[in-house]
């Protein structure tokens, strides 16, 4: 067998293995601390072949849309038309105008001079600035600036109480976001004297603040490893038990780590709770192959001897669950999104990697004397198996089973795929979410996500009327039919101001143009006084381009779809444009969402009955058995299931951060069964009967299952109570859930089918080596 050649190898060569892989160690480990990159790409999280991000490639350095950040400037004591609030409002203005990273043209304030009031009377029209280049002084200026802000900016740059004003920016894809979080921190710091308070909402805000709290979960994977520890030595009371696995599990995880930064892959710090959820993997594994090595540690074994033997024993059911996990990973390859693409595949090479960890932890041991004082095995497992009598009620037991999974496979059909609103990342009362609500109901013309309707059409298309007519059409369409759509932002009530002033004020005349020239004449009325590049925002050079901004209230699920419907159902029913101009859905944030969303929702079922065959396979190919593979795969569905609509419970959705994970769990779900399995057929081909097979695999593997899966739990409990990250501290829930199904299927329902149905493909009719031979065979090389 090839598990007893590669132990003997161990055997023979184990200084020269440890050293190998310590050097190893030590080049993948420097490469993780010196060039791991921890940062959000953008690019990367997009299914790049999805019509949405095909128009966000070609409109997107024009309109931006996927980095627009909302900063509300609050003043504390009072209305926003007084000198004190305007001077430190411009201030602010002007810092966000001029930082490095923003482009310029998409940014409006109220004290830039693209923000001008459009008034005219008599034959005559002014179109100037409303606070540029200096604020208002004398009264009349005052009443002037008022007047213009509730005529054109009130619930836009002002809110509908009009006690704050708004900065609208959008950053560049490669901006510092923690930075700008810190710079805008920064700033309202610098004003709070002044009675300014600053809210800011956006994606570079989200990407920025998650950043900043990378410190905290740093401690949190230190408190992790310390927990880990405990139970380790709690159960094989030697410190030979806690060190090795954990020093295994260590190295196995800056393997990984420092082939994604040899390979200049990316790693989300969304993710960065992945590692240690590979951490816990191995040390899973590490902790079977430890109770294997402790039991044959009788008086008289050396610790070669019973390092070979237990590896010969453990290596093929941990490779199997080792491959079972991996495909987890490697069906990622299978969704348009590269991130996920690249992490599919590093992830499910580092999963595949526990195999050699294993082999290292193999070769230490036995460079090590043997220990003093150890402990084996407990007799939780078969104390519960007693006092609940499992093996009494198989039936019952295997009925329970199938309505769970019959619970299961309904509750999941309710998981929502998509955000919730605001952030789902970050808790309910963090900072980012309460200034989401507060700008939301303060600002009744802007929202915190946008859908982007683009123009696109031949030269001056943007001086046609009926391009016009059909973005007020369907602006107003989405607004009638969509509660959560906000007012559109466009040039048509430019258009439409100035041809109401241009008529004495008249407001019958506030509508679009008859002809091209009347529409031309307003649009360049309003441009010709403004900074070179301002127009940028509404339309190119050749006025070939467009947009019409849709606020939203969120962009939850289930409201990306209503508003992307509605535009798509409009556009598809008006008349075709006279100058084969054409509307194009959809772009923003509610664009990037819709892709994403979509992706998943057209991949997900494949990706799962993919996981699912790869896992089927592997245990086909390990036990040669139908059966076998049933059993685990009933197991496998039953967890994934329930753990589906465990994530509808805790109002988890399914998006590009939570969908790695899934899959990991999936992964996961056989690893325990296999284990399980693998023993009693050890037992029964040794001849014992079913009853005394399953005992005997719960008094040995069935211990180690419990204790591995506690030792998978508990380092990821401490993010469900103090991680600063909701996304995080749910992900530590629910991979605790996952794990806590799997050992549940592992230690009650996967025996209990054993002593039903009594398999007889369990019993292989091959030769089997037994427990000595691997210690004879290191006798006879020694000789």
């Amino acid at each position: 067998m090839i598990a007893n050649k590669i132990s003997s190898i161990v055997g023979r060569r184990a200084s020269l293995i440890a050293s190998c892989f310590f050097l190893l160690t030590a080049f993948l480990g420097y490469m993780s601390f010196s060039s791991l990159s921890l940062k959000v790409v953008l690019e990367a999280m997009l299914p790049i072949h999805h019509p949405n991000v095909e128009l966000m490639a070609k409109f997107g350095a024009q309109f931006g849309g996927a980095n627009t950040t909302l900063i509300m400037v609050e003043n504390t004591e009072g209305t926003i038309y007084n000198e004190k609030f305007m001077t430190a409002y411009k201030r602010v203005a002007d810092e966000i105008y001029f930082h490095p990273s923003v482009q310029r043209h998409l940014v409006q304030a109220l004290t830039l001079r693209k923000t001008k009031a459009i008034v005219g009377s008599a034959g005559r029209i002014d179109i100037n600035a409303i606070a540029w280049p200096d604020l208002p002084r004398s009264p009349t200026d005052w009443a002037n600036f008022e007047a213009a802000v509730k005529a054109q900016y009130r619930g836009l740059l002002v809110s509908d109480d009009e006690r704050a004003g708004m900065i609208i920016a959008d950053f560049k894809d490669d901006t510092d976001y923690a930075a700008l979080v810190n710079f805008v921190e920064a700033l309202g710091q610098k004003e709070a004297g002044n009675g300014i308070k600053l809210h800011m909402v956006g994606r570079p805000v989200l990407l920025g603040t998650i950043d900043n709290d990378l410190g905290a979960t740093i401690l949190l994977i230190g408190i992790s490893l310390i927990f880990s520890g405990i139970i380790l030595y709690l159960y094989f009371r030697s410190w030979v038990g806690v060190l090795i696995p954990m020093l295994t599990a260590a190295i196995g995880t800056l393997w990984g780590t420092g082939v994604m930064a040899l390979v200049g892959f990316n790693l989300d710090p969304l993710l960065i709770i992945l590692p240690v959820f590979v951490f816990a993997i191995v040390l899973s594994h590490c902790v079977q192959f430890m109770s294997r090595v402790f039991e044959r540690l009788n008086p008289g074994v050396s610790m070669r001897e019973a390092v070979e033997g237990g590896l010969a024993q453990v290596f093929v059911p941990s490779l199997t669950a080792i491959v079972a996990a991996a495909g987890g990973f490697f069906v990622l390859v299978m969704i348009g999104v590269p991130s996920l693409q690249a992490l599919g595949v590093i992830c499910g090479a580092w999963l595949l990697a526990i195999a050699p960890a294993l082999v290292f932890t193999a070769s230490l041991l036995c460079l090590m004397p043997r220990p003093k004082r150890f402990r084996a095995r407990t007799s939780w497992v078969e104390g519960v198996w007693r006092l609940a009598k499992f093996d009494r009620y198989p039936r019952v037991i295997v009925g329970i089973t199938v309505l769970c999974l019959a619970g299961g496979i309904y509750g999941s059909q309710f998981v929502v795929i998509g955000d919730a609103v605001g952030s789902p990342i970050l808790w309910p009362d963090a900072r980012y979410n309460q200034d989401n609500g507060l700008i939301n109901e303060r600002f009744s013309a802007v929202g915190t996500d946008i859908l982007l309707v683009y123009i696109d059409g031949p030269e001056d298309t943007m001086n046609q009327p009926e391009v016009y007519r059909a973005a007020e059409n369907l602006s107003r369409y989405i607004w009638e039919n969509e509660p959560k759509a906000r007012h559109a932002q466009s040039l048509v009530p430019v258009v439409e101001v100035v041809n109401q002033v241009l008529y004495e004020g008249d407001p019958s005349y506030a509508v679009i143009p008859q002809t091209t020239d009347e529409v031309a004449f307003n649009v360049y009325l309003f441009s010709s006084k403004g900074e070179p590049g301002d127009f940028k925002a509404y339309t190119n050079e050749k006025w070939e381009i467009g947009n019409i901004a849709i606020p939203l209230d969120d962009k939850t699920g289930q409201t990306v779809k209503s508003v992307t419907t509605l535009a798509r159902k409009f556009i598809a029913d008006m008349a075709p444009l006279p100058s084969g101009a054409t509307l194009r859905v959809a772009g923003g944030q509610v664009g990037i969402a819709e892709a994403i969303n979509s992706e998943i929702e057209d991949t997900k079922d494949a990706v799962l009955v993919a996981i699912v065959v790869l896992i089927m396979l592997s245990v086909f190919l390990a036990f040669r058995s139908i059966w076998v593979t049933g059993v685990l795969t009933f197991a496998l569905l039953t967890s994934t299931f329930l753990t589906d609509s465990f994530m509808y419970l805790m109002g988890i959705g399914l998006n590009i951060n939570t969908l790695p994970l899934a899959a990991l769990g999936v992964g996961l779900a056989a690893d325990y069964g296999i284990y399980i399995l693998h023993r009693v057929r050890e037992s029964l081909v040794e001849g014992h009967s079913y009853e005394v097979a399953v005992d005997h695999a719960l008094k040995t593997s069935g211990n180690a299952v419990m204790i591995t899966a506690i030792t998978m739990i508990a380092p990821v409990m401490p993010w469900a109570f103090f991680s600063a990250l909701r996304f995080q501290a749910e992900m530590g829930v629910l991979h605790a859930v996952v794990l806590f199904f799997n050992m549940l299927g592992a230690l009650i329902f996967v025996p209990c089918m054993v002593l039903l149905f009594k398999p007889k493909s369990l019993v292989i009719r091959r030769q089997v080596v037994e427990p000595e031979e691997p210690v004879q065979l290191m006798r006879r090389a020694a000789e």
